[in-house]
């Protein structure tokens, strides 16, 4: 059988056979072979070409960690080894990765007009009737008015881009999250990958996940007809019962994960951050939410920058406005006399990891809220569009920041040169997507 063009870019994962792992009580090193043998896969996603030293390769693991993990895989059905004939050939087809089917298993009698329906024949005789409406109510066949036609399987998959196991250089997150030695933060992972719309959604929806924020109340500059808002993680309400003042920084709120649950959830989640295979996406939200409910949230309007483990990431396009509103904090501080050159304040914004709302001064109520996104991601169609839209949403961020600063300190100009001949920003404002890959260092 000729083998099928593997997709550029990414590898579907059926996360009801990732989940097995976890179910059959597998480890971290179960997890992290699936998903090298997965990488290796064809377009089918089920046949493998991947051997003991690619997954050696990608994950880390030693040749006995991978062969052990291999058989663990085998006996529970999650992998099926086929034979080979040169077990050095580079290409030959080492395992399947069988799908989940939560259908009903068929009878030999049923399997063979099912088969025979798939090659383009239709049953003939009463036994040959039955038999197909027998598969039909297992949801394998249906009669159409041009006939018997096979129903086309269809498994709830993530899609994983390749860079996720493989990259051209340093260390892949599978090979990072594998120094961590524990599944949660995997499964998490290829959860967070199911659940991210980028098109849509700005990465994982927020009413799934969110993070929150709230202008601090000791720092606010009033600039004529702006003002500059100093944004802290968290949200401040009060308990219903106690009447005690509590916060908390993110939500996920009426959510129920099949990677885990309760404290399970943020554990594997800061794991994820500390190995920087996340990031948050800050935007301002604002407008006064419901008292009654301290998870609500408004709609995300303005970039503010993105924040990974802390800091403030610089190759993203929601650097140039970010960084731009910092800047006026420093013209404000410094009373328009910066000293610092544009590398050292680059690094104090990034390693500060402080969040600036820049705002007109008739908006009474500033907040933010942040969108959880992974770091790694395939060039589909989707996301080059959801990119494309983000540049532009950026360029337009930056440019309110910059012509109204640049009235109160016309010196900005100079700066705002500066900035757009920086290697770094330039990349940030790139509209260009390599065709296999979107993955950041």
């Amino acid at each position: 059988m000729a083998k099928k063009a593997k997709s550029k870019g990414f590898f579907a994962l059926d996360v009801h056979q990732f989940e097995r792992i976890r179910q059959n009580n597998l480890g971290v090193e179960e997890a992290a072979t699936y998903l090298s043998l997965l990488k290796s896969t064809d377009q089918s996603n089920v046949v493998s070409s991947g051997g003991v030293r690619s997954v050696m390769d990608y994950s880390g693991l030693s040749r006995a960690e991978v062969k052990r993990a291999i058989r663990h895989l085998d006996n529970r059905g999650l992998i099926e080894c086929l034979e080979v004939e040169r077990k050095r050939a580079r290409k030959a087809e080492r395992y399947n990765l069988p799908i989940h089917d939560s259908r009903r298993s068929l009878s030999p009698k049923e399997r063979g007009i099912v088969d025979a329906i798939e090659a383009g024949q239709q049953p003939a005789g009463n036994s040959d009737i039955q038999a197909a409406h027998r598969a039909a109510s297992k949801g394998w066949v249906e009669k159409r008015s041009d006939g018997w036609q096979m129903i086309e399987h269809s498994n709830t998959v993530a899609f994983i881009p390749n860079s996720f196991v493989q990259v051209s250089e340093g260390h892949s997150p599978l090979y990072r999250l594998m120094n961590g030695g524990e599944l949660g933060p995997i499964m998490l992972a290829a959860e967070l990958y199911q659940l991210q719309n980028l098109m849509d959604e700005r990465g994982v929806p927020l009413d799934v996940i969110r993070g929150y924020f709230h202008a601090s109340d000791d720092f606010s500059v009033r600039l004529q007809n702006h003002r500059l808002h100093y944004l802290c993680r968290g949200r401040n309400y009060e308990d219903s019962e106690t009447g005690e003042a509590r916060s908390f920084t993110e939500a996920h709120h009426g959510c129920r994960w099949w990677s885990g649950s309760g404290q399970e959830v943020w554990d594997n989640l800061r794991a994820l951050d500390a190995a920087h295979v996340t990031e948050w996406s800050v935007y301002s939200a604002n407008g006064k939410t419901p008292e009654h409910d301290e998870y609500a949230y408004n709609r995300p309007q303005r970039p503010l920058g993105v924040l990974r483990n802390g800091r403030q990431v610089l190759n993203t396009p929601e650097s140039r406005p970010a960084f731009m509103a910092f800047l006026v904090y420093k013209l404000k501080q410094s009373k328009g006399q910066i000293t610092e050159s544009l590398p050292q304040l680059i690094e104090e914004w990034q390693s500060s990891g402080w969040v600036f709302a820049f705002e007109n001064a008739s908006v009474s109520h500033v907040e933010g809220v942040s969108v959880l996104r992974l770091t790694h991601r395939a060039a589909t169609d989707n996301a080059k569009v959801w990119y494309r839209d983000l540049c532009e949403e950026c360029d337009k961020a930056f440019f309110f920041v910059e012509m109204a600063a640049r009235s109160y300190f016309p010196q900005i100009s100079g700066i705002v040169q500066e900035i757009q001949n920086t290697p770094d920003f330039q990349e940030a404002i790139s509209k260009k997507i390599n065709d296999s890959s979107m993955s950041v260092q």
